[in-house]
């Protein structure tokens, strides 16, 4: 089960199109692309488009560890994209991959424990809210097994629009000065700046490969729109 949001204050800029944060395939490949807040790069030169990231690894037959160790590589010494959080995960096994490009990264990392949160900063620092915000989700999923998909997914839901904010938070307010008060909730509005929450992803793969994806998304009247797909995973280990 994984839960994600996005926040943004634009649909699309120029020269970025076709590519993706989110993505997953029904054999089972899953990709997520965070950005890391504040996080210097050693260079001044625009960064490359990221969103191939995501795409170029779901449409790849390469193992997840195997592309992260290309990626990073690649991007370690000019630092040609802008600093990320890839998340790459095998719906299959459960395997859980992460590439953190932060200046200090150490490559590639296997991720272990039973719940996992990723933020807009490396593992080895969490955001407050991606701390607080782990505790909650391993409550709501304890109930998995005595709940029906339909009530687990209204709490998820209202996990994701959570408002509350988390502070202090040093690790956030040195990230971003500015503006740490109202990022530091897991749901963020901000009317002046008009950037915020724009969708939430829920991703639910049962006992019989089952595979349930719901999303929510910031319609411009300000209300939200719920689609739900469900599909089959392919046996293709």
């Amino acid at each position: 089960m994984m839960l994600l949001k996005r926040n943004e204050s634009v649909d699309m800029e120029p020269g970025k199109e076709g590519g993706t944060w989110l993505a997953l395939s029904t054999e089972g490949r899953f990709g997520a692309l965070l950005n890391l807040t504040g996080e210097k790069r050693s260079t001044t030169t625009p960064g490359e488009g990221r969103g191939y990231l995501v795409k170029d690894y779901i449409i790849s037959d390469v193992s997840a560890d195997k592309y992260l160790a290309n990626l990073y590589e690649k991007n370690r010494y000019e630092q040609i994209y802008n600093p990320f959080n890839l998340i790459l995960v095998n719906l299959w096994n459960t395997h859980v991959s992460l590439l953190c490009s932060a200046e200090n990264s150490e490559g590639p990392e296997k991720c272990l424990d039973t719940i996992l949160g990723f933020g807009n900063s490396p593992t080895g620092r969490p955001l407050k809210k991606v701390t607080l915000g782990k505790e909650r989700f391993k409550n709501i999923v304890q109930d998995a097994t005595i709940l029906d998909q339909d009530k687990i997914i209204e709490n998820l839901i209202e996990f994701l629009r959570w408002n509350e904010k988390h502070l202090p938070d040093p690790e956030l307010e040195s990230r971003a000065p500015n503006w740490y008060k109202d990022l530091s909730s897991v749901f963020v509005h901000i009317q002046d700046a008009e950037y915020g929450t724009r969708a939430h992803s829920i991703l639910m793969v049962d006992g019989s490969n089952r595979l349930t994806f719901v999303e929510e998304t910031l319609t411009p009247d300000a209300s939200w729109k719920r689609q739900t797909f469900t599909t089959e995973l392919q046996i293709f280990m």
